[in-house]
């Protein structure tokens, strides 16, 4: 042991930060923080500078969330990192 204490961990994900831009996440209901229900995203930001202090297990993301296929608006959520798969091709708007 190096008996150095460390207090921040980078969010495990499945895929890197970049390759989540402009897709679609369909986080099921228990995998957001703060929120019920199923979210669908596409997702704009992944914020990996304020998502380390979660022991690698959540990541904040950015982007506008989709019901029906049609934008509902722009939100922000705490996704557990096992969500963050993209279930679609990057979107063009």
């Amino acid at each position: 042991m190096s008996g150095v204490l460390v207090i921040s961990t980078p969010p495990d994900l499945p895929v890197p930060a970049d390759q989540l831009i402009g897709r679609v996440l369909e986080v099921p209901a228990g995998g957001c923080r703060y929120r019920n229900g199923v979210l669908v995203l596409l997702v704009h930001r992944v914020r990996l500078d304020i998502s380390q202090w979660y022991d690698g297990l959540w990541v904040w993301v950015e982007g506008d969330e989709l019901v029906g296929g049609y934008r509902l608006g722009w939100t922000q959520a705490l996704v557990h990192v096992t969500a963050c798969h993209p279930v679609a091709e990057p979107h063009r708007a």
